[in-house]
């Protein structure tokens, strides 16, 4: 018996891509500028990446991590959007949270901080409307070295003369904006700690400023457009220059319709999703030269065929790999979005819609381009003289 390959689809189709390119490049144009307004009105929902924030990596006491449990009680603590993912074994974990603000929530945290490892007697309160102090009051009066001890339990570190000189039950900190900022950075840590302290050991904090995150942020940009110049640059040197603007635009395309995902989802768009975007450039670039490189071998084996006709010929001849291509990629990232948990989810959307833009665009944005700008003027003119002959 024997066994026939499966086609995915059937040899010699002649499926017409080019007589739709003019409504294909309008809804592309649409959809792209609802992307593009969309990130100006709304703009990217930035991850701890890029909005800063603080990285602390734990390891289990015993046993191994259990990520769904860990995230459940660290996104139970009210600070904000926490991450977490597998860092080096099965018994260590990374837990990102989203920078902390200066405010009165944050006081409240030390507050229940400070009850916890101090006792039910301590308080921890804002001071004026406004100001940027803070009022600790013990349940009995303490020198400044016990004060000095005091505060340190919620991760202030205070200099000798903001302390209290007289033994008191009241001290009063003073702090700038800034000093604030960055004592609830820490005053977070010692919340995850007092959580997960008796199954988890901190191992190591790290707090990433807002300055930080927007140098990522430009190193980000600098490396997209970095990619993109250098695929253009490529196409150009191995195509006529009609490809490589076509490729352009093919895959500016995809990765602004990609990032109009990430607004229309409310996606977080860190690193991860970064290197989505760049992969996504990737993808985009390699389905479009399989198609033009197929596109330029027929240019120079039928001389005279009809611009359109040639696409669409070479568009079917390469229909059936770039079709198994996207469908093996896609089942792939499928199941990243069902299996790869939060950590990996903004990546795996991102990647799931680009399969399917890339796929699009390298049949309909980059042919079409390649008949805007008139790669066979000669071809097009006549194609142009012979309609309005039968009009």
């Amino acid at each position: 018996m024997l066994w026939k390959p499966l086609h995915l689809v059937p040899a010699n189709t002649k499926f017409d891509f080019m007589g739709k390119r003019k409504l294909a490049l309008g809804l592309s144009t649409l959809v792209n500028v609802l992307s593009l307004v969309g990130l100006a009105v709304f703009g990217l929902n930035f991850g701890i990446d890029f909005q800063g924030g603080i990285a602390i990596q734990v390891r289990a006491k015993e046993g191994v991590i259990h990520l769904d449990s860990l995230r459940a009680t660290t996104g139970a603590l009210g600070l904000g959007e926490v991450s977490l993912q597998s860092f080096g074994d099965d018994r260590t974990a990374l837990i990102r949270v989203q920078r902390q603000e200066g405010n009165n929530a944050c006081v409240a945290h030390a507050d229940a901080v400070m009850k916890h490892r101090a006792g039910e007697g301590w308080s921890v309160k804002p001071g004026a409307e406004g100001a940027g102090d803070v009022v600790f009051t013990a349940p009995g009066q303490l020198d400044s070295a016990g004060w000095r001890d005091a505060v340190s339990r919620v991760g202030l570190t205070v200099l000798e003369r903001e302390l209290p000189r007289a033994n008191t039950n009241v001290a009063k900190i003073d702090m700038t904006p800034d000093q604030r900022a960055e004592w609830c950075q820490q005053v977070a840590i010692k919340v995850i700690d007092d959580a997960i302290g008796s199954k988890y050991d901190i191992r190591s904090t790290e707090s990433v400023g807002p300055k930080i995150g927007a140098e990522l942020m430009h190193s980000g940009i600098i490396a997209v457009l970095a990619t993109m110049g250098a695929i253009v640059v490529y196409m150009w040197f191995r195509f006529e220059w009609q490809f490589g603007v076509g490729a352009l635009i093919a895959m500016l395309h995809d990765v602004i319709s990609t990032i109009g995902v990430f607004v229309l989802f409310r996606l977080d768009f860190s690193l991860t999703a970064l290197a989505a975007v760049l992969t996504i450039a990737g993808y985009s670039i390699n389905d479009t030269v399989v198609v033009f490189d197929r596109v330029r071998e027929n240019l120079r084996r039928y001389k005279k065929m009809n611009l359109v006709e040639l696409l669409n010929f070479s568009i079917n001849e390469t229909l059936s790999r770039t079709l198994m291509t996207s469908v093996t990629v896609f089942v792939a990232v499928a199941a990243l979005v069902v299996f790869g948990g939060p950590v990996l989810y903004s990546f795996s959307i991102a990647m799931l819609w680009g399969v399917i833009v890339g796929t699009y665009s390298s049949i309909w944005i980059a042919c079409a381009g390649l008949v805007f700008m008139k790669l066979r003027p000669e071809q097009l003119r006549h194609e142009e003289e012979g309609a309005k002959a039968k009009a």
